[in-house]
């Protein structure tokens, strides 16, 4: 993000591009993730918005037409319905993302109100499960993203990275490099490496992405889903936290299956103290399913789904910050992310490897 006194005066001329003259107060958004894109609230008189960039990995080679689809989706969701998600304000050009004049593609959305947590109640989990049952059954119609039965690309995203992971282990030598060409971040993550590596040695780690890269993949229906809903871009109300207020940030969404859906945002919840690690997956899959039934094969993946999306989600954040030094701009919240997965990372190595859960 890009520091903001020399921001200023090139994101009023973007948000010019929708608002006109009107004077407007911007102001950096904090807690706003770690792709690296540029969030900034955006204030005039009562209205407010959230002014957010799409960084190049999210468009990728789709470039304008990219971002056309996802906020197509947006606006099908939200006439069927799903008030949680926002509608991309419509610039005065007539488009809804703008091009400043670094290259860089922008959009401007409603301002949501709300807290995310990754401790859930037993509520929360009941109203964010049944948030995203909605999100699917609503999608199923999107004409742009038709349903169909083939092999979904999270699994065959799976399959790449098991092969990336066994042509280039973490036991190589440009995973370690030499300490003294570290930054303080990168020194951190390779501590949290050699932690991986031993759980990853003890728990089977070879046996279990030779079974991924293996793989024989079912076929599944895909429609477009969002992919990228984890704890932080689910936010409850602030006068009612048992209430779903937005799901936040759809740069990710794709054609792939529910079932990924389900297993990144449980996954990514902490049990509430008291309760049992379990029980958010029973009750969000039980409140899931009242709105969207799940299939048998959609049901048996998602524990799968889950485990692997660990594995390679450490393989990732290892990649990003020793092999390409990427940085964040929230590196003590990176790091909680990095120890959340390895945390998690025993019990995942468990599912992957056991072929009654897999089903290899």
């Amino acid at each position: 993000m890009p520091d903001f006194p020399t921001a200023e005066s090139s994101l009023q001329a973007v948000c010019r591009s929708w608002l006109g003259p009107r004077t407007v107060v911007i102001e950096p958004l904090p807690g706003s993730g770690f792709s690296g894109a540029g969030v900034w609230r955006v204030r005039s008189g009562a209205d407010e918005w959230v002014l957010k960039s799409w960084t190049p990995g999210e468009i990728a080679s789709g470039g304008a037409d990219r971002i056309a689809w996802v906020h197509s989706l947006m606006r099908h969701l939200r006439r069927r319905g799903i008030d949680e998600v926002s509608e991309p304000r419509v610039a005065l050009d007539g488009g809804s993302a703008v091009v400043d004049a670094e290259g860089t593609w922008w959009e401007l959305l409603p301002f949501i109100p709300g807290t995310a947590t990754d401790r859930p109640t037993g509520a929360q989990v009941t109203a964010a499960a049944s948030c995203l049952a909605r999100i699917h059954l609503a999608a199923e119609s999107f004409a742009a993203g038709p349903r169909e039965c083939c092999v979904p690309a999270a699994l065959q995203r799976r399959m790449a990275a098991a092969q990336r992971l066994i042509s280039s282990p973490w036991t190589s030598a440009e995973f370690r490099g030499t300490r003294q060409t570290f930054t303080p971040m990168q020194q951190a993550v390779v501590e949290r490496l050699f932690q991986a590596m031993e759980v990853f040695a003890a728990g089977g780690g070879e046996q279990a992405i030779r079974r991924v890269a293996a793989l024989r993949p079912p076929e599944m229906v895909v429609q477009a889903v969002v992919r990228d809903v984890w704890c932080d871009h689910v936010l409850y109300a602030e006068d009612d936290p048992s209430r779903v207020a937005g799901v936040i940030d759809l740069h990710a969404a794709a054609i792939d299956t529910p079932a990924t859906d389900i297993a990144r945002l449980v996954g990514s919840w902490q049990a509430e103290s008291g309760r049992s690690p379990t029980a958010n997956w029973a009750t969000a899959l039980e409140a899931y399913e009242a709105i969207r039934p799940l299939s048998e094969v959609e049901r048996r993946w998602i524990p799968w789904l889950h485990a692997t999306g660990v594995l390679f989600g450490l393989d990732n954040w290892f990649r990003w910050t020793l092999l390409e030094s990427r940085g964040f701009v929230r590196p003590a919240q990176a790091l909680s992310r990095l120890d959340r997965l390895i945390e998690q990372f025993p019990a995942s190595l468990v599912d992957v490897v056991d072929p009654a859960v897999n089903a290899v």
